[in-house]
Parts: structure tokens; C-alpha cells; sequence
């Protein structure tokens, strides 16, 4: 709903003027697909599988700067159609495919007090692509990726379970995306990272808890660059974070 209300901001102090809001001619989007997948339950409490999906979409949405090219936001005898607008728009016909590759087991065979042990990991491999027609000055783009789509994605878990005791060590790491369009074929990108985070619990009785959840311990920059890495439009590192506390149930 947000992508598709009245309300817009315009910004007459730049040259060309900038618009930023909702477009109400914006078509819905409409995904048809098919997944299938294979499972093998391991014996104890464990599970291997692979999975895979195709979606194919109509009316893709997007988000993208680019200039208005109508009347709509003219006023006052200002003309505005050359404003360069940042909203949502409608792409043409798409394609979004991928397969995971899952493994998640409880060593339980395992002598005590090792048999808390365990292991969840993923791996998820992720390709599509969708067209763009000619708006204006503006010619049709073809094979664009999707936004926000990363092409690799992987999740590691190593935990512990037992005597009131849970603890769990997750990495993730992925790919580089494509963030936003720009109006002739230019994009910014995200580039792609990796996160260590450590959660630990422990349970005094039924009633008392403490915890404590270390995140991003790998200290990640987070960077977006138009065309190459090399030419950054962002850069922000938000640190380590550490929580530490004590959880009352009654």
C-alpha cells in the first residue's frame, strides 16, 4: 500500500528537481511457480534435503530514479516532467529460479555430555533476471536482475543443547545485490558480507534465565557502490554489539 499512495515530496532547490513518493498507476504484480523437494530424514533428529523453485512474474515491481516524463506533477504553470522521480514502478515479465542444499543434525550417538551437540547449515544458490520497457527518454533494459537478490547465500549453526544450557555459534555470509536502478541502466549496488553472531542461554530453574547475545563480531563494513566497488556512494559500520540480561517467567 505504501508503494502505491497519492503523496509525493518535490524538491525544486536541485537541478534537475527531485520527486520522491507513491505511484498510483502501479499495476499489481502477479507470481505464478512450482518448488519441489527432496527429503531424507536422518536417523535420531536430523533432516537432508534439496529444494527448488521457479516462480515466474508478471508486472514486476522495481524501485528506480527516473524522470517523470508527463504532466502529472506540473502546478502552477511549473513544468515538472523532466523532475527526476524515486518510486516504484512496473517492470515487464520475469523469472526467479534456485535450489537449497539443507543439512541440520543432533549428534545424539554421541557419548555425554557431547550428544547436545549439533550442526544446521544451508546453502542456497539463487538466479532470475526480468525486462524493463522504454519510459520516455528512457530505452527498455533487458536481463536486469532482481533488487535485493544475492546470487549465493550461506548459513552455518553450530549449537549445544542440554542441562538447561543452550548455546549457538551462526555465520552467514552473501553475495553482492543489486539494491536500486538508476533511470539508464545504472544501479547501486550492496556488496556482500559475512556476520558471526554468538547466543547463549542458560536456564537456573523454571522460572529464572540468563542470556547473552554477541552480534556482528566480525565487525562488518557495510558498502554500496554504483558500477564497481571501487566508487562507493555508502559506507557505515555499525560495530559489535553485545546484550547481556537476566529473564524472569512467572
Amino acid at each position: 500500500y505504501g508503494a502505491v499512495r497519492v503523496g509525493a515530496s518535490i524538491n525544486a532547490t536541485t537541478s534537475p528537481g527531485e520527486i520522491g513518493g507513491g505511484n498510483p498507476a502501479l499495476e499489481p504484480e502477479y507470481t505464478w511457480g512450482a518448488d519441489a523437494s527432496i527429503e531424507y530424514y536422518l536417523p535420531g533428529n536430523g533432516i537432508l534435503s534439496v529444494a527448488g523453485f521457479y516462480r515466474s512474474v508478471d508486472n514486476v515491481f522495481y524501485s528506480s530514479r527516473q524522470p517523470v516524463g508527463s504532466d502529472v506533477f506540473n502546478t502552477g504553470g511549473i513544468d515538472r516532467s523532466a523532475y527526476l522521480l524515486t518510486s516504484t514502478f512496473n517492470g515487464e515479465k520475469g523469472k526467479l529460479y534456485g535450489v537449497e542444499f539443507n543439512f541440520q543434525n543432533q549428534f545424539d550417538f554421541l557419548p555425554s555430555p557431547f550428544d547436545g551437540l549439533g550442526f544446521q547449515g544451508n546453502l542456497t544458490l539463487l538466479d532470475g533476471e526480468f525486462d524493463i520497457p522504454a519510459a520516455g527518454a528512457n530505452p527498455a533494459q533487458r536481463g536486469l536482475a532482481f533488487q535485493g537478490l544475492s546470487d549465493t547465500i550461506a548459513n552455518a549453526s553450530l549449537f549445544y543443547e542440554k542441562y538447561g544450557f543452550s548455546a549457538r555459534v551462526s555465520y552467514q555470509w552473501r553475495s553482492d545485490w543489486l539494491d536500486t536502478l538508476g533511470g539508464m541502466g545504472s544501479g547501486e549496488y550492496r556488496k556482500g558480507y559475512e556476520n558471526l553472531d554468538i547466543s547463549l542461554r542458560y536456564a537456573i530453574n523454571d522460572n529464572l534465565t540468563v542470556f547473552a547475545d554477541l552480534a556482528n563480531l566480525t565487525d562488518e563494513i557495510y558498502l554500496a557502490y554504483s558500477g564497481s566497488s571501487a566508487f562507493p556512494t555508502e559506507v557505515e559500520q555499525v560495530g559489535s554489539r553485545y546484550l547481556f540480561g537476566l529473564r524472569f517467567n512467572f
